[in-house]
């Protein structure tokens, strides 16, 4: 009763329905209640120790609660709940001190019936919120307290408050012990029996409701005894219900479960289930959802198999048809992830793979009715069958066809490789949170497993120990106001001056080196920038003037002379920095070399393109990335998943896992075959690629007779393909696999390949079988893209959303890994009309966007800049495979009145995840927009310097990976203390903030970094707000929302594809080393953000049910320069209204007084909707349901 209080006199009147008025006998059984505890309170108060008081006061308490009256019934039970009446408190002292068993017998009585819901004539048959459990829906209950329905919830809510207020007053403690100790003297009395009946009824009403009851059994020894009364009392119709109530929540726990395991509780189970019988009862329900729980240890699933009770299992489910209503869901449900667990274990496999077992299972599949509710319980018992079945490998190679020496470039150094390799992906992501992009394979929600933090809070306070010195601390204090005020979080791998200076090759922009410290004198307040003592210093040591340090042309004074042959290296060139003088609004990258200005952007490419060193060799470029293809500029409405097709292709699935000889088998494409007969050399680096110009001849291929071949020909080696073999296994179904992250084993999810020799009209069936996440979008409505080049020469070049009967679920090949090799990869499955027939066609994950592209798109930029622009494209470093990684600087001429020096920085970065391509269209937008002749690029480029590095990870954009580079790491895992050999690109781009910061003392005002989200839909920014950290210490610094809230609103605001309700602000403890928590908490950039855009389409705004395309997408990106062109730094609270609490309700905004007119969702209630949409709104197929073993 959260709404009504139950301590108000009038309760049962106003808001039961009974009458205004009391009747008068209603008056004289409130006086006569209250008399009675009021006696019960003086003798507590007075003579404690007079045993018959009490027992002829609880006894007539008792005797009221047992009255035939519901009117005496009713006043009695809501004495005893008014908290005002203390009686709950009162009875519990007097039960805890009492010897006498008469008054411990009514004192058991009268917690029971306050406790446990009274049902029937007068049977007591549930306990707490079990109460209902075993009620049919059809069966209309003649119990006294059900002809008032509202009475009825009032009392129940009433118990629960009861139940909530006992556990508060130790009640579980003391029901536990006084439990013990009556079942250890047990003699044979009625009384006795009885006491232990009460006190079994009551404590299965409290333990659901307490979530520390496991501990409290641990704690208090009485776990086996728990065990020894269920043991002894299983066959007792009166008793049996609580008792699995109790064990079932004991089950929960997993120290418990393991003292329980050990006691023999299985022996124990399998007992129970076999008198229970096949009779879908609540008990039935109860027994084997413990044995659930229990037998997520592997211990439980050895003594499952060897008591035979897995056989009992399959017995009950074969019986599934006899069953009827939601029990029959609960009880099937519970049964098969029992039997998912035991597959975790050899034995467990074994016992399931008989003949008898599996057409067990098998029959369920044919017979299962065509209904929704269903649909999870037929992949579970798919799941079940593939993973009960021999393991079954990929048909290729545990090594990946794409390897890379590294020794070479480690040779010399102090870096070991490999580093310690990332957790599963999902815990690379920056945004794995309760809405986030979750890689790694979370919990089945249908577990119901026990919640465990498994990061707690930190919550340091003086006492603690610190490990900054006070010079660490001082340097801290240089950043501005508005940074992170945290001594705590002092950057540990925090770079000296000496080694920052050389950056300032980067910002010619700025002026000469001893201009720029001239500048940094003369706006700061205090002693001078850290740079100027660092030249005093040197200058007294060495007897050099600062004014010598000046920028040279060849950068000597910065860069030291190395030895000719290290410096001619491509392993030398691989790490150093970029060391050219160009200081002109132009590109100076060495692949922009010779390029003809009035080439066309396809001869730019390919030039481009065959400058490009790769990991496996290629043979071609792509056509649509060849002529810049984008996607059609038309709305495509999101896919609609079809059950029925979707149960047709598991079923399917199961089929070939069972009878694989039954299928063609075909080698249609393999790319190990053919990197083999290429003779690829160990080291790529060490083989130049520009001797070979890559082009394109699809238009020629198209052109040619048809062949009309009876199979599909495919191909992947060009930038960014990812198709590692495709096997025929029917006339038109193909199995692909796609090629793991360079010199890893896993990471499969990007694809990117080309098709041919198809027939116009036919549909043709691709299954993706080696995706590794355990949700995908493709469940909830997006499509693959196609790109047809007949359909662009006739016209209609772009690509579109194509695909059929696409669904996602888990098939029945096992990892190769010898820690995973109990997880079964997942199969997107899709089929494909094509348009043409002897087309040749591309598809993909998503838009593609290369490397090559990019490079080609920023030589176009340079050739036709607006009036009064400045750019600059230089190399930042050199990648592993001495591939250029690109630093654009964008702003206007230098003038008078408008220094550049004193312009606010914005510092932009994206394509950390290669798999991401569309991150690089929205880059590509915000380029497009600040090099555009409007006014607002033009008030852009006067009001900021834009640093952007378009793509942070070139080598897995260009090898096609999808999640790492060359390095097997997550580079979005290493901005806490990147490596300058491994890492190159995340050292010098995090050295260029650095030097912002501590030298040239200007924080960037807006760090942002790109990136695509897999599992959430629309477009969204992640944040870092101190009142949202996991860790006490930012917490208790008081926040300025304003700062770093003002962006997302103006988003809102301008971009109909931003949804600010998705928008979250949690600094987390797992976060701690991606980009925007490091720019935020070590290098103190306020408004340090990821902006993730879907790959899907939106579930909201004016594109709500369409999918995303690249137009969208470059929108976004100019939208956010929008955004920034009104970024007030000066701004109040006044000027932005938001809601204080980032844990409530995000209300509409108004900025500057306007107030933003579109609808705006409630935070919680939008994480709960994304919730729903990303992990537990499937359609009602629940085909995706990942397997995990514990």
């Amino acid at each position: 009763m959260s709404s009504v209080d139950l301590s108000t006199p009038n309760f049962t009147q106003q808001d039961i329905g009974t009458k205004s008025k009391k009747k008068p006998h209603r008056m004289a059984d409130e006086a006569a209640a209250e008399c009675l505890f009021d006696r019960l309170r003086q003798h507590q108060q007075r003579s404690p120790d007079a045993t018959e008081v009490a027992r002829t006061i609880t006894a007539r308490i008792n005797a009221r609660l047992t009255s035939h009256d519901k009117h005496i019934r009713q006043c009695t039970l809501e004495k005893i709940w008014d908290k005002r009446t203390n009686a709950i408190q009162m009875l519990l002292t007097i039960l805890e001190t009492t010897r006498d068993t008469p008054t411990s017998t009514y004192i058991t009585a009268i917690l029971r019936e306050a406790l446990c819901l009274k049902q029937g004539k007068g049977k007591k048959c549930s306990a707490g919120n079990e109460a209902t459990v075993n009620k049919k829906k059809d069966v209309k209950m003649t119990g006294k307290e059900n002809k008032n329905p509202l009475l009825k919830k009032a009392n129940n809510m009433a118990r629960t408050q009861c139940a909530q207020q006992l556990i508060a007053l130790n009640g579980t403690q003391i029901i536990i012990r006084y439990l013990v100790a009556s079942h250890s003297k047990r003699d044979g009395s009625v009384s006795v029996e009885t006491i232990v009946q009460d006190l079994v009824w009551i404590l299965a009403a409290l333990a659901p409701k307490d979530p520390k009851f496991a501990n409290k059994v641990r704690t208090l020894g009485c776990v086996r005894t728990m065990h020894l009364i269920f043991k002894g009392h299983y066959t007792d119709n009166k008793l049996i219900f609580p008792l699995l109530v109790i064990l079932k929540q004991l089950a929960k726990n997993s120290v418990t479960t393991a003292i329980l395991i050990r006691d023999g509780v299985v022996v124990t189970y399998e007992r129970v289930l076999t008198s229970l019988g096949f009779m879908p009862t609540a008990r039935l329900r109860l027994c084997l959802d413990a044995i659930d729980y229990f037998s997520k240890n592997k211990v439980c699933c050895m003594q499952i198999v060897k008591t035979g009770l897995c056989s009992v299992l399959l017995r009950v489910f074969d019986r599934w048809d006899r069953y009827e209503g939601r029990i029959r869901l609960k009880i099937c449900a519970h049964i098969l992830r029992t039997l998912q667990h035991l597959c975790n274990i050899k034995a467990g496999r074994r016992s399931l793979c008989t003949k008898r077992h599996v057409q067990t299972l098998h029959r369920f599949c044919s017979q299962c009715p065509d209904e929704p509710e269903f649909d999870g319980l037929l992949a579970r018992v798919c799941s079940v069958i593939t993973l009960c079945l021999k393991h079954q490998a990929l048909p290729v190679p545990a090594s990946s066809p794409a390897s890379f020496n590294l020794n070479p470039i480690l040779k010399g150094t102090n870096t070991t490789w490999p580093c310690h390799e990332d957790d599963e992906d999902g815990a690379n992501s920056d945004t794995k949170t309760i809405n986030s992009d979750l890689e790694d394979d979370s919990p089945d929600p249908d577990l119901d497993l026990e919640a465990t933090d498994v990061y707690s809070d930190l919550d340091l306070n003086d006492g603690d120990k610190l490990d900054t010195t006070e010079g660490e601390v001082e340097k801290s204090h240089h950043l501005k106001s508005d940074s992170i005020p945290s001594a705590l979080f002092f950057n540990p791998n925090e770079r000296d001056i000496e080694d920052l200076k050389k950056y300032v090759c980067f910002f010619k922009e700025f002026g000469s080196y001893n201009k720029q410290v001239k500048l940094v004198k003369s706006r700061s307040n205090s002693r001078g920038s850290i740079l100027d003592d660092f030249l005093q210093c040197q200058s007294n040591k060495n007897g050099l003037s600062s004014l010598n340090l000046s920028l040279s042309p060849d950068c000597d004074s910065i860069f030291p002379i190395m030895p000719t042959p290290l410096q001619s290296s491509p392993l030398y060139t691989c790490n150093k920095l970029n060391e050219s003088t160009s200081t002109t609004s132009c590109s100076i990258l060495k692949i922009h070399k010779d390029l003809a200005k009035f080439s066309s952007f396809a001869m730019v490419y390919c030039t481009i393109a065959s400058r490009v060193r790769s990991v496996i060799p290629f043979v071609k470029v792509a056509f649509p990335d060849m002529i810049a293809g984008q996607g059609l500029a038309r709305p495509e409405p999101l896919n609609k998943m079809e059950r029925s097709t979707c149960r047709v292709k598991l079923l399917s699935c199961v089929d070939r896992a069972i009878s694989p000889e039954a299928y063609m088998n075909e080698v249609v494409y393999d790319l190990d075959q053919l990197n083999s007969q290429a003779g690829v050399p160990d080291n790529p680096s060490l083989k130049s690629t520009e001797s070979v110009f890559l082009s394109n001849t699809d238009e020629e291929e198209i052109a040619k007779l048809n062949n009309f071949s009876t199979r599909l020909s495919f191909e992947s080696r060009f930038e960014s393909g990812n198709l590692r073999k495709a096997i025929q296994i029917g006339p038109r179904e193909y199995e692909l696999i796609l090629m793991p992250d360079v010199n890893s084993t896993k990471r499969h999810q990007w694809f990117y390949f080309e098709v041919r020799n198809m027939i116009q009209g036919r549909s043709y069936v691709f299954n993706i079988v080696n995706c590794e996440k355990s949700d995908s979008q493709f469940n909830f409505g997006m499509k693959p893209v196609m790109y047809s080049v007949k359909e662009a020469v006739l016209g209609k070049p772009g690509w579109v959303r194509a695909g059929t009967d696409i669904c996602y679920y888990r098939n029945s090949y096992h990892y190769s890994s010898p820690r995973s090799h109990n997880k079964c990869y997942l199969t997107v499955t899709f089929n494909i009309e094509f348009p043409h027939t002897n087309d040749v066609v591309y598809l993909a994950y998503h838009f593609p966007f290369t490397y090559s592209m990019m490079m080609a798109k920023l030589w176009q930029r340079s050739l036709h800049l607006p009036p009064n622009a400045y750019l600059r494209a230089e190399p930042l470093c050199y990648s592993l495979n001495n591939n250029e990684v690109p630093l654009v600087t964008i702003s206007a001429d230098d003038t008078p009145t408008n220094p550049i020096a004193d312009r606010e920085i914005i510092f932009l970065t994206a394509r950390v995840h290669p798999g991401e391509s569309n991150a690089s269209w929205v880059m590509d937008g915000t380029l497009s927009c600040l090099l555009g002749d409007t006014d607002v690029a033009a008030s852009l480029r006067a009001k900021y310097v834009f640093k952007i590095v378009p793509m942070l990870n070139v080598e897995g954009v260009i090898n096609g990976c999808h999640r790492c580079g060359l390095t097997n790491e997550d580079l979005n895992r290493r901005w806490s203390k990147p490596s300058p050999v491994l890492h190159p690109s995340i050292y010098h781009t995090k050295g260029l903030i650095e030097y912002l910061v501590r030298v040239w003392k200007k924080p960037p005002l807006v760090y942002c970094d790109y990136h695509g989200h897999s599992r959430k839909k629309n477009v969204f920014f992640y944040g870092c707000a101190g009142a949202e950290s996991w860790c006490g210490s930012d917490r208790s610094v008081p926040d300025e929302p304003v700062k770093y809230l003002m962006l997302p609103a103006l988003m809102h605001r301008i971009s109909p594809a931003f949804a600010l309700g998705s928008c979250s602000f949690r600094v987390e403890r797992e976060r701690e080393s991606t980009a925007r928590v490091t720019v935020w908490r070590h290098l103190g950039v306020t408004r340090s953000y990821t902006m993730e855009a879907t790959f899907c389409g939106f579930d909201r705004g004016p594109f709500k049910g369409f999918h995303l395309n690249t137009q969208h997408l470059q929108s976004v990106g100019s939208d956010f320069c929008e955004a920034l062109n009104g970024l007030n730094d000066t701004a109040t609270s006044d000027d932005i209204q938001l809601t204080k609490d980032l844990n409530g309700n995000i209300i509409e905004i108004s900025l500057n007084g306007e107030p933003v007119n579109r609808q705006v969702i409630p935070q919680q209630q939008s994480e709960s909707q994304e919730i729903t949409k990303v992990n537990h709104n499937p359609p009602p197929m629940l085909l995706f349901l990942p397997f995990l073993p514990d």
